[in-house]
């Protein structure tokens, strides 16, 4: 089955392809998203294709509800316990990026060591509600504004041709948490494999990758387009 619409997603004329050449992949909302019925029960994803390339995300099984995020009715993906997760068909090697999702934490949960993407030695994730951690060879934490678990939110990741990284949560800047220079040499590459491994029980709705930052208008248009998204 392909969700092959976003029907429910409300009208904004900006589309995240205007950032031209730096757009790399594109897991888009309700788009592109294959599941399965596993013990009489549908909806588990098998495929969520990229958009803009091949580098299309799979489960590493495609016969195990425990290892598989599942598409809910409002189109987006639940991760459910930390054996789900969705791996790039090639694994991201970037330089200079900007990495945005929108995502929800469900209700109820409390915000702890959540991964969002890692590879064998680096990862971002959110160490709690108002901490964001970027690991591209050493750490990097951030002081973000505060994510309510049950309220959607868009977050990004960027590292510049200077190495300097930078965490926007809902287009509002981070800052450095523990004195850390939130600096990594660009020669030092940050290498991803998959997304998910949920702590925290949580929603996706869309995923945007650029090889490269973004100026503050893209960022902000990229802000109000995701903000949009499934609403």
């Amino acid at each position: 089955m392909l969700g092959l619409g976003n029907s429910i997603t409300k009208q904004y004329n900006w589309s995240p392809r205007g950032l031209g050449t730096k757009f790399i992949h594109w897991y888009k909302f309700n788009t592109g998203i294959t599941t399965k019925s596993i013990s009489d029960t549908p909806g588990f994803v098998t495929a969520w294709e990229d958009q803009i390339a091949d580098n299309h995300l799979a489960p590493t099984v495609d016969d195990n509800a425990n290892e598989m995020p599942f598409l809910e009715s409002d189109g987006t993906l639940f991760f459910q316990q930390n054996t789900d997760s969705l791996v790039f068909t090639s694994a991201l090697s970037l330089g200079t990026f900007a990495i945005y999702v929108k995502h929800n934490m469900k209700e109820g949960q409390t915000v702890s060591s959540e991964v969002l993407m890692e590879g064998s030695a680096d990862s971002i994730k959110l160490a709690n509600p108002t901490e964001a951690r970027v690991k591209v060879s050493s750490r990097q934490d951030f002081t973000i504004d505060e994510i309510v678990e049950g309220t959607p939110y868009v977050i990004g990741f960027e590292r510049a041709s200077n190495g300097d990284i930078s965490v926007f949560k809902d287009n509002i800047a981070g800052t450095a948490a523990d004195g850390d220079d939130l600096n990594e040499a660009i020669s030092t590459t940050f290498d991803i494999t998959q997304l998910g491994d949920a702590v925290v029980q949580s929603y996706w709705y869309e995923v945007i990758i650029c090889d490269d930052v973004l100026t503050a208008s893209e960022r902000k248009q990229l802000f109000n387009y995701l903000s949009n998204v499934g609403t």
